[in-house]
């Protein structure tokens, strides 16, 4: 089956537009106006192309109108007893359950694109929702818990060096399922994004294009739980929400890699050891900064000294909340097309070709944590036993003394 293809004659355009059955605007467009043409991705072939719906399953996909080719071919599983839907039996635009998983497929394909990547949706070797094969990069949205740990090395074995696994944001209030719990150890412990739909113009609004078309302008994708940045006025390495088409950009070009670090805590003040996607110059900006307190702790008197926040060195990814990734929102939103022009060409996402970036996962060292109380809760060194004559002495002295 196809899902992607050219539309011959779009208004507005100059030439022929691609398009993908996985975007909401592009199917709204192809699937009920019969009198739009679609052709092969192929500029010299001619076979055209109509957009088909299953009833059952809701898969979307572009059938052969006429002529034949076997370009751009994906692997699609059809249900028994499958029929296919009558466009004019559609209410309102609307789906069966998995449009959310459909439209994230598509925005994240565009998304790639206007990075300058090349994008395989549906990519049938490592049967990844997005892979970019110029970075070896597979992008996966899931919303349900799985296997990530067995798909992901399956994924390994057959050419993808990284999966970043994408999750629907969770509200700070969300239920402690067993979902929510293997989507935190996946977001904290190996490099998973959660990521929210908001309404660019007002980021505190959440969107849901995939059952309203007319969202479809306003919707931007932000990524939030495994995304660290450096706070100047804390010093320290805090979580926030970006833009994802940011995100994505910085690490296909290699400035923002996955590494653990130790990442402050805003809520509680404690900083604990994470996995996180940060830029090589707030990894290097966070490790001077701790550097430069221990120095002043050192030279400090002892009476003088506070001890630094201790470092939550067990780690408990049941323990997250899902209010850790919940960040307020950043004034500026950074679009895409303002960060294309940083992409690498064939940089891989597992490393950076920046020679001041540190190595991904390199580990920060801790500091131990030094206060008075810890001081005085050991014995002086230099303090000598009293000597055994001298008790004795004491005794007849006390006697005389009667």
């Amino acid at each position: 089956m196809r899902i992607r293809g050219l539309v011959l004659n779009p208004t507005g355009a100059a030439g022929p537009v691609e398009v993908c059955v996985n975007d909401q605007a592009d199917w709204e467009l192809i699937y009920k106006n019969p009198a739009i043409r679609v052709k092969c991705l192929v500029k010299s072939c001619d076979t055209l192309l109509t957009a088909k719906r299953m009833s059952r399953s809701g898969l979307r996909f572009l059938a052969v109108r006429s002529g034949g080719c076997s370009h751009n071919l994906v692997e699609m599983r059809l249900e028994r007893r499958e029929v296919e839907q009558d466009p004019s039996d559609l209410v309102g635009g609307g789906g069966p359950e998995g449009h959310e998983h459909l439209w994230m497929k598509g925005r994240l394909f565009k998304i790639a694109q206007s990075l300058g990547a090349e994008a395989v949706v549906e990519h049938s070797l490592t049967r990844a929702d997005v892979f970019l094969p110029g970075h070896n990069l597979v992008l996966e949205y899931q919303r349900w818990s799985t296997d990530f740990r067995g798909r992901t090395a399956q994924r390994s074995s057959t050419g993808a060096a990284r999966t970043v696994w994408m999750f629907p944001w969770q509200p700070p209030n969300a239920p402690r399922t067993r979902t929510l719990k293997s989507f935190n150890n996946e977001v904290f412990e190996h490099g998973g994004i959660y990521v929210a739909v908001r309404n660019k113009d007002d980021r505190s609004q959440l969107q849901r294009p995939w059952e309203d078309a007319s969202q479809e302008r306003t919707a931007r994708l932000y990524a939030s739980g495994s995304i660290a940045v450096f706070d100047p006025h804390r010093r320290a390495l805090i979580r926030k929400e970006l833009s994802l088409a940011t995100v994505l950009a910085e690490i296909l070009g290699g400035k923002r890699v996955l590494a653990h670090a130790v990442v402050l805590t805003k809520n509680n003040g404690h900083r604990a050891r994470k996995r996180v996607w940060v830029l090589c110059e707030d990894l290097a900006r966070a490790e001077a900064a701790r550097e430069e307190q221990q120095r002043a702790m050192s030279k400090a008197p002892v009476t003088e000294q506070q001890s630094e926040p201790p470092i939550d060195r067990k780690v408990q990814s049941d323990g997250d909340s899902a209010a850790e990734q919940h960040h307020p929102l950043p004034p500026v939103v950074v679009q895409a097309s303002a960060t294309s022009t940083e992409l690498a060409a064939s940089t891989p996402a597992t490393g950076t070709s920046n020679g001041d970036c540190p190595a991904p996962e390199e580990t920060v060292p801790e500091a131990l944590a030094v206060n008075s109380a810890n001081l005085t809760a050991q014995p002086p060194k230099n303090q000598q036993p009293t000597p055994r004559g001298s008790w004795w002495r004491s005794i007849a002295d006390w006697f005389r003394r009667l």
